[in-house]
C-alpha cells in the first residue's frame, strides 16, 4: 500500500476512520487533523518558525503524534526523546539542539525537570501534557494548545523542500551523550514506505505501539499506522499483561516486539483469557531473535514475522521470511532510500583493516554509503564511502546477513543501547564506591542485563539499592544497574581503560555473586 504523503493528508482522506486509542478513548482522523491544526496554530504565535527545534519527551500518547504534526505543519524539526529524562539531561538535549520549544510530562516517581531545563535554556517554551508538578513556573498547559482556533486551513502538503531537516534522530554514542541525525521527510517517508511493502498495513489494521515513540523504530511504527489510515492503539509503558489484554480487547492485527517483549508476552499468554486470532504480523528487531522464540511466534501466535536490523543512521536491512528468520538471518534486502538521494545500497563485512571477509567469516558489518553519515552540529566525519555499525556480522553464499554480536563498547538491554562509561561516570561519584565499571552479564529475558561492578570505599559496601537510587538522580530510568556484584578491583589496561572482556569474563565465568534487582 502507499503511504499518504503526511499526516494531515491521511486526515483528509479517512475523517470517520478512528485513529488513535489511548486509555480505552478513541479520537477520527478528523479530530487529529483539528488538533494538530490548533497546535500548529499555538506554535506560530509563540514564535515558533521554519527550521526551529522542538523536544518532545512524552511518553506513547496521542499528544506525541499531535505535537509531530504540528511541528511539521509548521515547518519546524521534531526532536524525540524518552519521557523520563533527568533534569541534566533534558537541558543538555535543549542546548545541543538550540530547541525553542520544549514538550514533557509530570511522572509521578521522577522530581520536575523544569527548574534545570530554564537555568539552561531561559528563553525555552516549555509545553506541560497533564498536570505540572509544584514550582513548575511559567509553563503552558498542552490544553490551551488544543484549544487554539486556526485562522486559516493548514496545507496539507508540510512546508519543506527535499533536502531541508525534519526530524533530528536520537543515537546513543560511546560517550554516553546521544548524536542527533538530521533527517529529511523524503527519507523518513520511504524508510516507513520500505517496511510497508514488507508486511503490507491495510486501512483495517490495528496497530499496537508501546516502543517508544521517541525512538526511531517506535516513531516509524506509529507514523506507518497512521499513514496507511489504520488505527493506533497506544500504551505509555510495556507490560506483557497490558498488552495481550490489549491484543484481545482492541482486535489488534500488527504487534511490535523486541526479542525481550516477545519473551515475556509468550511467558504470559493464556489461551483462557487472551484471545490473539486477531493478530496477523509480529514486527521485531533491535536484538538477535533466538530461534526457539521465533518457533513460539509462529507457533502459539499464529502471525508472519517482520524482523528489521538497522541504526539510526539510515541503514536498514529486512525480511519477512520464515526460512530466514529462522535460521538467524536478517534478510540480504537493503533499504535503497528516495529517489534522488544517496541512502545505503549494499552491505559487505568486513576485518578490522576494511578489507572484505571471505563468505561465512565473521567480521564488522558496513553499509555503503554514498556520502558522508552527518550529524547535527557536528563537523563532517572522515569517509570512504562506507558506514561502519561497530556490530559483528557474516554472510552466506546468498548475501543473507547474520548478526554475530558488536565491536562497540553499548550494552544492549532490552533492545535499548545504554553507554558504560555514562553510567561509570556518575557511580563513581557515590561517597562508598572506590572504583567501577560497568558490564553486561547474560540475561533470559533482557538479553543483556547491566551489572554494576563496585569496589567498596569502606568496610560498609553500597547496596543494589542505594546505587540505583544515586544514579536515578541523573539517568534515566533504563540506564540503572539490573545486578550489583562487589569485586576487589576492576582490571584495567596501563593506561587506565576498563578491561571489559575480562571484567564480564570474571564475572559470569566464575559466577560471582550478584545482587539483583526484582521489580516484583
Amino acid at each position: 500500500m502507499q503511504l499518504a504523503q503526511s499526516l494531515l493528508t491521511a486526515c483528509e482522506l479517512w475523517p470517520e476512520r478512528p485513529a488513535i486509542t489511548f486509555r480505552g478513548s478513541t479520537i477520527t482522523y478528523r479530530d487529529l487533523g483539528a488538533q494538530i491544526a490548533a497546535v500548529a496554530a499555538t506554535y506560530r504565535r509563540l514564535g515558533i518558525r521554519p527550521g526551529d527545534r522542538v523536544v518532545c519527551a512524552l511518553t506513547d500518547r496521542p499528544e506525541h503524534m499531535i505535537a509531530m504534526g504540528a511541528a511539521w505543519a509548521c515547518g519546524a524539526i521534531h526532536v524525540g526523546t524518552d519521557a523520563d529524562l533527568t533534569g541534566s539531561e533534558l537541558a543538555w538535549l535543549t542546548e545541543r539542539t538550540e530547541a525553542s520549544a520544549l514538550l514533557l510530562q509530570h511522572l509521578p516517581d521522577r522530581p520536575s525537570p523544569v527548574a534545570e531545563v530554564r537555568r539552561a535554556c531561559p528563553q525555552l517554551q516549555v509545553i506541560v501534557v497533564g498536570e505540572p508538578a509544584d514550582g513548575d513556573e511559567a509553563t503552558i498547559p498542552f490544553t490551551e494548545l488544543v484549544a487554539e482556533k486556526p485562522a486559516t486551513p493548514l496545507d496539507p502538503a508540510p512546508p519543506f523542500a527535499d533536502d531541508d531537516t525534519a526530524l533530528l534522530l536520537l543515537t546513543s554514542g560511546t560517550t554516553g551523550r546521544p548524536k542527533a541525525i538530521p533527517e529529511t521527510l523524503p527519507h523518513c517517508w520511504a524508510k516507513m514506505q520500505f517496511f510497508a511493502d514488507a508486511f503490507v498495513p491495510t486501512p483495517e489494521d490495528v496497530h499496537l505501539v508501546y516502543l517508544p515513540v521517541g525512538h526511531v523504530f517506535g516513531l516509524r511504527l506509529a507514523l506507518i499506522a497512521l499513514l496507511s489510515g489504520g488505527r493506533l492503539v497506544l500504551l505509555e509503558r510495556f507490560s506483557p499483561d497490558d498488552a495481550l489484554r490489549t491484543v484481545t480487547e482492541e482486535r489488534v492485527t500488527v504487534l511490535p516486539g523486541m526479542p525481550t517483549h516477545l519473551r515475556l508476552l509468550l511467558d504470559r499468554l493464556d489461551p483462557d483469557r487472551h484471545d490473539v486470532s486477531s493478530l496477523r504480523w509480529v514486527i521485531s528487531a533491535a536484538a538477535t531473535l533466538p530461534r526457539p522464540v521465533a518457533e513460539q511466534v509462529y507457533e502459539r501466535l499464529g502471525v508472519d514475522l517482520l524482523f528489521v536490523y538497522g541504526c539510526s543512521e539510515g541503514f536498514t536491512t529486512l525480511t519477512t521470511d520464515r526460512h530466514e528468520i529462522l535460521s538467524g538471518s536478517v534478510g540480504r534486502t537493503v533499504f535503497q532510500g528516495p529517489p534522488g538521494t544517496a541512502p545505503a545500497g549494499t552491505v559487505a563485512i568486513v576485518d578490522t583493516d576494511g578489507r572484505a571477509v571471505p563468505v561465512g567469516q565473521v567480521g564488522e558489518i558496513v553499509f555503503e554509503a554514498r556520502q558522508p553519515v552527518r550529524y547535527w552540529r557536528d563537523p563532517d566525519v572522515a569517509d570512504d564511502g562506507w558506514y561502519r555499525t561497530g556490530d559483528l556480522g557474516r554472510m552466506d553464499a546468498e548475501d543473507r546477513l547474520y548478526l554475530e554480536g558488536r565491536l562497540k563498547e553499548l550494552l544492549n538491554r532490552g533492545g535499548l543501547k545504554v553507554s558504560p562509561g555514562e553510567i561509570e561516570t556518575v557511580l563513581t561519584r557515590h561517597p562508598a564506591v572506590a572504583d567501577a565499571a560497568i558490564v553486561a552479564t547474560p540475561d533470559p529475558v533482557l538479553g543483556e542485563a547491566i551489572c554494576a561492578c563496585v569496589v567498596a570505599a569502606g568496610p560498609r559496601p553500597p547496596t543494589l539499592g542505594e546505587v540505583r537510587s544515586h544514579l536515578a538522580e541523573s539517568l534515566a530510568r533504563h540506564k540503572l544497574p539490573d545486578e550489583l556484584c562487589l569485586v576487589d578491583r576492576i582490571p584495567r589496561t596501563s593506561i587506565g581503560k576498563v578491561e571489559r572482556a575480562a571484567l564480564a569474563a570474571m564475572i559470569v565465568d566464575e559466577d560471582r555473586p550478584r545482587e539483583r534487582f526484582r521489580t516484583r
